[in-house]
């Protein structure tokens, strides 16, 4: 039982979208840290996809839940990648 309204939807796309990034990077740079990124990345979607698919977490009001704890992952790793990169661009000036 895979939600489907709207805010499923745009966690759906988010992690689409974040895995693309992911992708297209190791691919175009071969750096280790995009495959690191890609690895712990997949294997959280493997966590949150059978969390998904399992229709008693949803009951009883718990769709909200999962859906914040589905997109607290994809924040937290993008914000902390983020000042990993930002980190980065400051010492190399």
């Amino acid at each position: 039982m895979f939600p489907i309204d709207s805010g499923f939807l745009l966690l759906y796309f988010s992690y689409l979208a974040v895995f693309i990034y992911f992708i297209l990077q190791f691919v175009f740079s071969k750096k280790s840290i995009f495959k690191i990124n890609l690895i712990i990345f997949g294997l959280y979607t493997m966590f949150m996809i059978f969390i998904f698919s399992n229709e008693d977490n949803f009951k009883g009001g718990n769709s909200l839940t999962v859906l914040f704890y589905g997109s607290l992952f994809i924040v937290s790793h993008v914000f902390v990648y983020g000042l990993f990169e930002l980190s980065k661009s400051f010492k190399n000036k």
